[in-house]
């Protein structure tokens, strides 16, 4: 088990600008919940690409967030690293969510963006607001970005990641577990358990095929991440924030 350093950014070496994924631009904002820094999501999904490349396990991935929110974190993956992604799942507690995770989701498809695409334009022809102009541009940069996806595949659903529930049983053949835990400042753990973090490792854990698998877990540095049922294998710490990844057991 390694001890925690600081993060060096690997694939995401170069300093470049975001601004088309930022919430509320094309990306839909859900009041309430928090989005996440893209070049620090880029990263961590790269970094379980190679370790399930060490482990002979070839891309397409199927993505997996239990703790999704408004599915900022899978979305912003889903469309930078679409080519290598075909299935991406989120689930929540939180129902009052879901409609704003289910159109986001909707954006890795061409159908979702196109969407999205037309309703900028009604905005714009309203407005004439700069901001709607703006975001018709990042809204065909992304559309260039769906050109080399293979996503084929967004579900998201309600259910509780600390719980044993049935609605998870159809998460089958996850690859990739990658999360940011509730922090207590916009989002707190819902439901009841005094363990909550303990639980959402039972809880992925239960679904995971650990030959197959590997979980990124993000979260303040307050929050132990570490189970015995799991070995952790790279514990990184950015700004406020640690990111953890692991390998079931």
């Amino acid at each position: 088990m390694e001890g925690i350093v600081r993060m060096e950014y690997i694939y995401e070496s170069a300093q470049r600008s975001y601004e088309d994924f930022a919430s509320g631009r094309v990306l839909y904002n859900a009041q309430g919940t928090t989005s996440f820094p893209v070049r620090l999501a880029s990263e961590i999904a790269q970094r379980c690409f190679q370790l399930l490349e060490k482990k002979g396990i070839h891309e397409p991935y199927t993505l997996f967030d239990p703790c999704c929110g408004g599915a900022y974190l899978l979305t912003v993956v889903g469309l930078l690293h679409g080519q290598r992604i075909h299935r991406v799942i989120g689930s929540d507690i939180n129902a009052e969510v879901l409609g704003i995770a289910g159109k986001n989701l909707s954006l890795l498809r061409e159908e979702g963006l196109e969407q999205r695409t037309e309703q900028l334009k009604e905005l714009l022809a309203l407005y004439h607001k700069p901001s709607h102009q703006d975001a018709l541009q990042s809204a065909g940069r992304l559309r260039e970005l769906l050109r080399s996806s293979c996503v084929g595949e967004t579900v998201c659903f309600q259910a509780d990641i600390t719980q044993s529930e049935e609605s998870l049983a159809s998460c089958e053949g996850i690859h990739i577990v990658m999360t940011d835990l509730p922090y207590g400042d916009l989002v707190s753990w819902g439901g009841g358990s005094e363990v909550p973090v303990e639980d959402f490792f039972n809880g992925i854990h239960s679904i995971l095929d650990p030959a197959r698998s590997v979980v990124a877990v993000i979260s303040d540095k307050g929050q132990k991440l570490k189970h015995d049922r799991f070995q952790r294998i790279q514990h990184l710490k950015v700004g406020k924030r640690q990111v953890a990844i692991f390998e079931p057991l």
